[in-house]
């Protein structure tokens, strides 16, 4: 009996345990129901659910009349994306934290009396909030507008999503921390996983650190500032993960030896609280050790608690044979490094669907290759079994929305992996789409239009080591046989530019005019470099390079106009928040200040790399 009763009690007590937390879901599952039939504008009350726990993740989808109710079974950890699952399958969409779609209800009744099963690709999938950059989660999670932190965690639970981290800085770190309480609250209850994204020595963009850089430097202290402020972290902030950048920049390393016992000492004590630590991989290059090998890669030496985030970037993905990022031919090594250590400790593959530095969101430019490559780095990792898909991410607005939402509906083994599966939700025209991304493909990344149409930042105009391989403006002005073959690949991407027309989706139509007149834009500044500074010839142009990119800057006005979803977060803006920079994020993107630039530039016969320059290096590296 004695071994009978203290069992007893333990199952019981787990079991009201489960009980209470499933009490307390259902009443944000409520809630959360009631906001999404208040869309979709039915009546009277009309979804409901119940949930038991089971080894298979079914939804069976039972209906009397108005009523649909969710029959959930799964295990517990993904019920809530087996009760959504059911909520897609009825025809509910969300593209975006502010935008449903709902069916119809001879819609949604065609699922009535049916069984769907909910089968996850990764068991762990979700999204990194890139908060370093002055986005619309900066205002969200780190600076009181919780409505729209909110918003994104019900975004992040309505697409079956799990996990989610956001990167925290050095000020005003208190109401940081109060900041986040809410959304983090919200997560934990709706069973998404949440971290935070910090530097163990990390200096660049107001990141938070743990090790201040005297005492990493020197060693004098290291560990005592390590756990003192690990402990401050886990007094004022309920979170599941922490995930740590171990060098003082993406580009610079701490020494190994150091930063492997910052790695061992931080597992220890975030496992004591029950939590995990991942270490973030980065593609960077020229900080190798004779002894140690790749400093991205040094975590592979750490305690196996130690986890990984094996990184990419840009529209580059692991199965790319050109990746021209950071000195880099390919992502092969990161593909090899997941594979030689699945086996070992728990990787989440760690990707991008926006490049916030001068390629893409911030252009701005529309890179339909983001879906083709995330789609195909899912597919091809699934095989290998990794634990998680773990997305960065540094905004949804103009348009980028669509590349998180496709990698989110991708989870779903349903989906196949496609890189349309978002488009077909949309209705939109496939074929048409499958000639835009294979367009922009050969083109813009098998022919290298990229390092073309967007544009150089500081690294790229000072140093060989550049964040893209691309020829700078300066360098393409002092050479003829550069300049006259990047016209030539302009000309034959323009003369085969397919009719973007057809597009149904207002916000993405004009965004793919506007990347087409980037390619305009591209060869008339070009062009204007065959002619003397002051002649009629180059002047005409510019003049010409000026009219496209005005034709570009009405779409933008509109899109900024219709389609921008946080008025309050100012993302097109000149003002500051805690990131580095005195702009939100979309600013450049709203202006056109970067087409602008190379105007300007030619005009001036000035390429020094601080002309016309927007950010404060000095805050941004210290």
């Amino acid at each position: 009996m004695k071994f009978i009763l203290p069992f007893f009690f333990l199952f019981s007590s787990a079991f009201a345990t489960e009980v209470r937390r499933w009490e307390g879901l259902e009443a944000i599952l409520n809630e959360d129901f009631q906001r999404i039939e208040k869309h979709a504008k039915w009546a009277p009350r009309t979804l409901s659910f119940e949930y038991a726990r089971a080894e298979e993740n079914t939804v069976t989808i039972n209906c009397e009349g108005l009523n649909f109710k969710l029959q959930v079974t799964s295990v517990p950890h993904e019920k809530t994306s087996t009760l959504y699952h059911g909520l897609f399958q009825l025809g509910f969409l969300f593209p975006h934290p502010r935008w449903q779609i709902s069916p119809s209800l001879d819609k949604a009744q065609l699922a009535c009396g049916k069984t769907f099963t909910w089968r996850p690709a990764f068991p762990y999938r979700g999204f990194h909030l890139h908060t370093l950059h002055p986005n619309e989660w900066v205002q969200g999670f780190l600076e009181g507008q919780t409505d729209i932190a909110m918003d994104y965690v019900r975004w992040l639970a309505r697409n079956r999503q799990n996990i989610v981290d956001v990167s925290i800085m050095r000020p005003k770190w208190e109401g940081q921390m109060a900041s986040l309480k809410a959304p983090f609250a919200l997560a934990k209850a709706l069973g998404i996983s949440r971290g935070v994204s910090l530097g163990a020595a990390l200096q660049q963009q107001n990141s938070f650190r743990l090790i201040p850089l005297f005492s990493a430097v020197s060693g004098i202290g290291d560990e005592k500032h390590l756990r003192k402020n690990i402990k401050k972290l886990n007094d004022n902030l309920d979170y599941d993960f922490m995930t740590m950048e171990i060098g003082t920049s993406e580009f610079t390393s701490t020494d190994y030896e150091k930063s492997l016992n910052w790695m061992n000492i931080t597992a220890a004590e975030l496992s004591k609280e029950g939590k995990k630590l991942f270490t973030k991989n980065h593609v960077s290059t020229n900080q190798v050790s004779k002894k140690w090998g790749n400093f991205n890669l040094l975590p592979r030496y750490a305690s196996q608690d130690v986890g990984l985030l094996p990184h990419t970037v840009m529209f580059y993905g692991l199965y790319d044979e050109n990746a021209p990022m950071y000195g880099n031919k390919n992502f092969a090594h990161m593909l090899k490094f997941i594979q030689e250590e699945n086996d070992k400790r728990d990787i989440w593959y760690y990707p991008e669907t926006s490049y916030w530095v001068f390629m893409d969101q911030d252009a701005p430019l529309l890179l339909t290759d983001y879906l083709k490559v995330r789609a195909k780095d899912m597919e091809g990792l699934y095989p290998e079994k990794i634990e998680g898909h773990f997305n960065f991410t540094s905004g949804q607005e103009m348009g980028y929305w669509l590349f998180d939402w496709n990698v989110a509906l991708n989870a779903d083994l349903d989906m196949e992996f496609s890189p349309l599966s978002a488009l077909k939700l949309l209705g939109e025209d496939l074929n048409l789409w499958e000639s835009i991304l294979d367009y922009q493909n050969e083109h813009f990344k098998e022919k290298s239009l990229i390092s073309i149409i967007s544009f150089s930042n500081l690294q790229d105009e000072i140093s060989k080591h550049r964040i893209h391989h691309r020829n700078t403006l300066k360098e393409v002005f002092r050479s003829s046989l550069i300049r006259e073959d990047e016209i030539q690949r302009l000309e034959a991407a323009i003369a085969q530019s397919p009719d973007v027309s057809g597009v149904k989706n207002e916000e993405l139509r004009l965004l793919l005019e506007v990347t087409n007149l980037r390619l305009h834009h591209a060869l008339e500044v070009r062009k204007s470099m065959r002619f003397k500074k002051k002649s009629s010839d180059r002047a005409l142009a510019l003049k010409a390079a000026e009219s496209f990119r005005m034709e570009a800057q009405t779409r933008v006005n509109v899109i900024t106009k219709s389609h921008s979803r946080y008025p309050t977060a100012r993302l097109f803006d000149w003002r500051s928040d805690i990131t580095s920079y005195s702009f939100g994020s979309l600013w450049t993107a709203a202006t056109l200040h970067h087409w602008k630039r190379e105007e300007r530039m030619i005009t001036r016969e000035n390429f020094n790399p601080f002309f016309d320059n927007i950010v404060n290096f000095m805050d941004i590296i210290f």
